[in-house]
């Protein structure tokens, strides 16, 4: 089958192929003594790849092998070649540098790897001995197959192509037995070349082939592909005989510095970049299984958190990971699932709302009142116009709707303010409700705090007047400045600018002087809405699914002088900050 993959360079490689004595030596995976390693799938499933290019930055070269059931590095062999490929030991085809990115059909590659190889007799004791034998013919190079070497020559694309090859071979009194390999097999070859470094085929048993980068004068090294560095090494695996599946095995500490750098600015307060620090590892040690099916611990995107390597990141972002080295959110002595997203508008929610999981399975994932992020006067309002047709089918599709959708309204709010029902009305008169959880996953609504733009009423939800409250025995309180509240753990708090209160009807909305510019009752969003040229316009504010820590809101408080234990005690409820 034809195969094709990308190519970060094409290099004039000279280096000679170094091998290791050893017949399979133990050594320390990629992270300091005692450091905890964790898995990072960079390509797997759907997103599986037929090859992928590699540069050791400051090192010289790539040692390989596999990573035994504790992630230790069994080396093999090695190559002094600082560019290398690793590939399908299938018919691959690629070509020249196109800006990383460029796939090749085999009509217009300028370089094949072939599936066909020659094999000398016998097997070997040792990586070093089948070295020995491959090296006295062109293209010879090492094959580990289900953990015996062998010596193999060439490659061709097609069976005859072998077949040739091994009868010129046998006209010289030398004989070699045709071989291809396993579905399982990977091909290392050395960029820009069809020339094969080494092949290792695990047979289905599930090591895959392990490559880390050789270190010059003790330094860490870092790897380059598809515009990414990495640190650690890497293992492919051919999971069911299928493309690779490519993962990252580095230290916890190096992974959350990669996180750390995608997912906020070097520039940012370093109180707010060591509480997404915390939060990044916290997330990471909490998975579990998530991710067993693939032999990883956890993906390199937002499904998971952004991981594209250490390129982007510097010395507050590094600083805020060593600062708080090791430390987690610990809710009942375990590692928090600590959720986070860009800015939430004015509120985060409940996970009970938001995604309508179990609450008591992430008891501190609980929606509060963010006062913060309107300090950073943030431009992230949208709108989102959907049509009568398109609420049917993709909102109200258990319901049979009797006619167009005339209204919508918001029918029930969140403790925090956020719509937790919404009430669509259609021509006939009849009436469908939808949680909030229906309404941003199926319309793909970019918050959770919303409303409606257009005619319609602006009814605010329930409030209550500053002056009928008593504080401390003090009735009629001019503002809620420089007031505190205790919350559940006995720390006092500043109280932020939402604050709602229990009567007599259920959960109100003090007023204040100034009020609220975000969320119901402030006329900016309309509590309900009747369709417009037969749509109608949802309008919010905020990015993300509104779950647990605003990475905004985290820059704003720091900015303000919290610090990363307070930002992450604020968004995570009753959690404590600690090491496990």
């Amino acid at each position: 089958m034809k195969r094709k993959f990308v190519q970060i360079a094409a290099l004039c490689l000279s280096a000679a192929l170094l091998l290791t004595a050893a017949g399979g030596s133990a050594s320390a995976a990629p992270a300091s003594a005692g450091e905890r390693i964790i898995r990072v799938g960079l390509h797997y499933g759907t997103g599986a790849i037929e090859g992928l290019n590699f540069l050791n930055e400051k090192g010289s070269g790539y040692r390989f092998g596999y990573y035994d059931a504790s992630n230790r590095f069994v080396e093999l062999g090695s190559t002094g070649q600082t560019a290398i490929s690793v590939a399908e030991t299938m018919n691959v085809y690629y070509g020249s540098y196109e800006g990383y990115t460029s796939y090749h059909t085999a009509a217009v590659s300028s370089i094949a790897v072939g599936e066909y190889h020659l094999e000398l007799p016998g097997t070997y004791g040792s990586f070093a001995e089948a070295q020995g034998a491959a090296s006295a013919y062109p293209g010879g190079f090492v094959a580990c197959i289900g953990g015996m070497y062998y010596a193999r020559i060439g490659n061709y694309t097609t069976r005859d192509g072998a077949v040739s090859a091994q009868s010129a071979l046998a006209a010289q009194g030398i004989y070699a037995e045709l071989r291809g390999t396993s579905g399982f097999g990977v091909n290392v070859v050395a960029t820009g070349t069809n020339t094969i470094l080494f092949q290792y085929d695990d047979l289905g048993s599930g090591t895959g082939l392990g490559i880390e980068p050789i270190s010059v004068n003790g330094e860490k090294c870092a790897t380059w592909s598809k515009d990414c560095l990495y640190n650690g090494g890497f293992r492919f695996e051919r999971i069911g005989g299928g493309k690779l599946t490519v993962v990252n095995i580095l230290g916890l500490e190096d992974y959350v510095k990669g996180v750390v750098a995608n997912e906020m600015s070097d520039s940012w307060p370093i109180e707010a970049l060591k509480a997404q620090a915390v939060a990044a590892r916290s997330y990471a040690l909490s998975l579990g299984s998530k991710h067993s099916a693939h032999h990883f611990d956890i993906c390199f995107d937002t499904d998971c958190q952004a991981y594209y390597g250490r390129e982007k990141a510097g010395a507050n972002s590094d600083g805020a990971v060593d600062q708080t080295a090791g430390q987690v959110c610990l809710y009942n002595g375990k590692a928090a699932q600590t959720f986070y997203y860009s800015s939430n508008g004015g509120a985060s929610e409940s996970v009970s709302i938001a995604w309508e999981s179990n609450q008591s399975l992430y008891p501190y994932l609980v929606g509060v009142v963010d006062p913060y992020e309107a300090s950073l006067n943030l431009n992230n309002s949208w709108t989102r116009t959907v049509s009568s047709s398109e609420l049917i089918s993709k909102v109200l599709m258990e319901y049979a709707v009797n006619g167009p959708i005339v209204s919508a309204a918001i029918s029930s709010y969140s403790p925090t303010g956020n719509p937790k029902t919404v009430t669509f009305t259609d021509s006939a008169g009849r009436s469908y409700s939808v949680s909030t959880y229906k309404m941003v996953r199926r319309l793909g609504l970019r918050s959770y705090r919303y409303g409606f733009e257009g005619s319609g009423s602006s009814q605010p939800a329930p409030t209550v007047p500053l002056e009928d409250i008593s504080i401390n025995g003090t009735a009629g309180v001019s503002g809620l400045s420089g007031l505190y509240a205790m919350d559940g753990n006995g720390n006092l708090l500043p109280v932020p600018g939402d604050v709602y209160v229990i009567t007599d009807s259920g959960t109100s909305q003090l007023s204040q002087s100034g009020g609220s510019d975000q969320g119901q009752g402030s006329g900016q969003w309309a509590a309900s809405a009747t369709a417009v040229n037969g749509a109608i316009t949802f309008a919010g504010r905020g990015w993300g699914h509104n779950i647990g820590m605003s990475q905004f809101g985290a820059k704003a408080m720091a900015e303000q002088g919290h610090t990363y234990q307070q930002i992450l005690q604020f968004y995570y409820t009753g959690i404590t900050v600690g090491y496990m």
